[in-house]
């Protein structure tokens, strides 16, 4: 940490490859544009860069850093960077299972379902479910009122239930 306080590029590197899949996989969750991806990474990184000294080795630097590339995702899409049609996600990380009544996702394809939400009401549903920001932080990340985060995280949250309910037809077929 020290060395990355003094401008050292050989520690930033190594602190850049340490957190660079756990980070990677946060921006994913937000994006699947892999341009996009890397662009937000790097640009969170260079932030961390400049802000480590803010750093007060209170709470756990894995925090502190996911907190700077969620801000850093906020930026990108805010300033209109994230709004062109984005590609289908290619190898996404991740084994973790989620369960429900009627299906079991993994984290991959949970991240695939994410991927077609529209883009401002996804970043809502992440900031405010997986991040656990309110919708006062989220607003004023976004710059938008808490009213309108909140409609995002209801429509998020109807249309994550469509994606994720079978068809009633297949149940039908499933049960027959």
């Amino acid at each position: 940490m020290a060395g990355c306080r003094s401008n050292d590029r050989l520690c930033q590197e190594k602190l850049y490859y340490l957190f660079f899949d756990r980070m990677l996989a946060v921006i994913r969750r937000y994006t699947s544009d892999r341009d996009k991806t890397t662009d937000i990474l790097n640009n969170g990184f260079l932030r961390a860069f400049t802000k480590i000294a803010q750093y007060q080795q209170t709470g756990s630097f894995e925090g502190w850093l996911r907190r700077i590339m969620v801000h850093a995702v906020a930026d990108y899409f805010r300033n209109g960077a994230g709004q062109t049609k984005e590609q289908m996600p290619g190898e996404l990380p991740g084994d973790l299972a989620i369960t429900t009544e009627s299906n079991t996702l993994e984290y991959k394809d949970l991240l695939l379902v994410l991927q077609q939400l529209p883009p401002t009401t996804r970043i809502v549903i992440n900031l405010f479910i997986i991040e656990g920001y309110s919708h006062k932080e989220i607003a004023e990340l976004l710059g938008i009122s808490t009213g309108t985060t909140k409609w995002h995280v209801a429509e998020g949250k109807r249309l994550l239930q469509q994606y994720i309910a079978p068809p009633s037809s297949l149940k039908r077929n499933m049960n027959g």
